[in-house]
């Protein structure tokens, strides 16, 4: 079982609603990840929600280079890098990015104090 994140992004359209993207491409035009860098592999995304949420999973390797990798990802998160955001013309006051729909941390293993994955 390999180590692995997923975050989850909804874009909130004018009745307050998850809009239904048309397909993957659609969604990840929706968001700008420009604040982010992903890894060269191990990137996947996905639509859930009856094409309502954008899920991107991050996959690392098992063992103590892959948890270490996982770690300062999660951590330039939410510690350093900006937020995505919603693309035009989502991004107003009436619409916008809805983050952390269902996120997960998935990994092998995790001792007390080893990691602060909140």
């Amino acid at each position: 079982m390999a180590n692995s994140l997923k975050y989850t992004f909804q874009i909130i359209g004018e009745d307050s609603s998850p809009i239904t993207h048309e397909d993957l491409a659609a969604a990840k035009d929706t968001v700008d990840f420009g604040g982010w860098t992903f890894p060269d592999s191990g990137v996947a995304w996905s639509l859930a929600d009856s094409n309502k949420t954008l899920v991107v999973t991050i996959t690392f390797a098992d063992g103590d280079a892959g948890r270490t990798a996982q770690d300062a990802f999660h951590n330039n998160v939410k510690d350093t890098w900006s937020y995505p955001v919603a693309n035009t013309p989502w991004l107003s006051t009436t619409w916008g990015l809805k983050p952390d729909v269902s996120n997960v941390f998935k990994v092998t293993s995790i001792k007390d104090g080893e990691v602060d994955l909140d």
